[in-house]
């Protein structure tokens, strides 16, 4: 048999996907084409992968799990496993925390995962039990935001994330931009087979960030919204600083967590110090830190020693923070170890630096990306 040229081989295995993927079973039928596509950003030593998703949750969850097969095995069969190991949790264990979540998420939710797992062809309590480590493992981190004016040259939102790299999660970064039928479109910075979002910004201009803390680890509970859904609700169903702070304060929650959120429309910042049952939100005149108007931060927890470090960073520069200064910060701190991202509502860019397997996030260059640039592409458009 003639071996195909590269050019024919990429239209046939193109073709196939395009026809074959479109049977999702259960008398469902997902054209993978109109609801996914997958490019790149970033120059070599930065490429990141970028998954562009429209339609129904199913439609969504189908095209990325068929247009990511092998980064979907990857996170559920070789990540999930170190994961859980690292932690000493079993299988079993993390699928009696799912039925806690499940009973809150949004049925929309809960149907993107069904069609993340008919795409990939992986079981659905796999794909699932993966969206449960989020919340059931510490991420350490760091985060700022600072107002247009009186902090920073324009609204400036960092997310570092600190976090083990020794199971592979960093092996397949993504900016997953999605525009679903209901909600607001976004941009969730994370890694292909990820439906939940750790790190993400909408269209309406709003931002989040997250901490893992323990500061009232008496209440914790898994019987609510794990955080990357109490995140993936801000970002996709917020248009203003009072619906986002709603959608975390208003619903069920599950452990003790620190959020980061931002409004370019309303030029504000606010950091929010959550658990189950409490939910205490500063602005830049009550944090319990030093700081100046339209600046709040947190690092590492709220008793932790790096709070006065990143604090004494941020004010010596207060007025001059932007994106350049928020990747020095991260460099020069050493924060940021899983990924390091800074994040700017009110253009819609998004600069991203990632792990590889021997160097930390934030000693990478970054990949700049455009959410609202991306929303123009004709995929969209359909």
């Amino acid at each position: 048999m003639r071996q195909m040229t590269g050019a024919v081989r990429t239209f046939v295995l193109a073709a196939a996907l395009s026809f074959t993927a479109c049977w999702a079973g259960a008398g469902q039928r997902v054209n993978v084409a109109a609801h996914g596509k997958r490019t790149y950003v970033g120059a070599a030593a930065a490429r990141t992968a970028v998954l562009y998703l429209r339609g129904t949750p199913f439609e969504m969850g189908f095209a990325h799990g068929a247009l990511c097969k092998t980064e979907v095995a990857h996170l559920v069969r070789t990540v999930m496993p170190a994961m859980l190991l690292g932690m000493g949790v079993t299988p079993a264990r993390v699928d009696q925390v799912w039925k806690g979540y499940a009973k809150h998420l949004r049925p929309e939710y809960l149907e993107e995962l069904r069609g993340l797992a008919a795409g990939s062809g992986l079981p659905l309590a796999e794909v699932q039990r993966f969206h449960a480590i989020p919340d059931i493992s510490e991420w350490h981190c760091t985060f700022f935001a600072a107002a247009k004016g009186p902090a920073a040259r324009e609204l400036v939102q960092i997310r570092a994330l600190d976090y083990e790299t020794r199971a592979g999660i960093q092996m397949y970064p993504a900016l997953i931009v999605c525009k679903p039928v209901r909600g607001v479109p976004f941009v969730n910075v994370g890694w292909l087979g990820h439906c939940g979002l750790v790190t993400g910004m909408n269209a309406s201009g709003i931002a989040m960030s997250e901490i893992g803390d323990d500061w009232d680890m008496a209440a914790d509970n898994f019987d609510g919204r794990p955080l990357n859904y109490v995140m993936r609700d801000v970002v996709q169903f917020s248009r203003n600083l009072s619906e986002a702070l709603s959608l975390v304060k208003d619903k069920p929650r599950t452990t003790s967590l620190l959020y980061c959120i931002s409004s370019a429309r309303e030029n504000q910042v606010r950091a929010l110090q959550t658990s189950r049952t409490q939910c205490r939100i500063y602005t830049p005149a009550n944090l319990p830190f030093r700081t100046k108007p339209g600046l709040v931060y947190l690092s590492m927890g709220m008793d932790s020693n790096w709070n006065p470090r990143v604090g004494a960073w941020l004010l010596g520069r207060y007025g001059k923070l932007d994106a350049l200064t928020a990747m020095r910060m991260m460099k020069e701190l050493k924060t940021g170890s899983l990924h390091a991202v800074v994040l700017m509502p009110a253009s819609g860019d998004v600069w991203v630096a990632n792990a590889t397997d021997t160097a930390k996030g934030y000693d990478q260059p970054y990949a700049r990306f455009s959410l609202t640039a991306a929303l123009k592409d004709p995929f969209f458009r359909k």
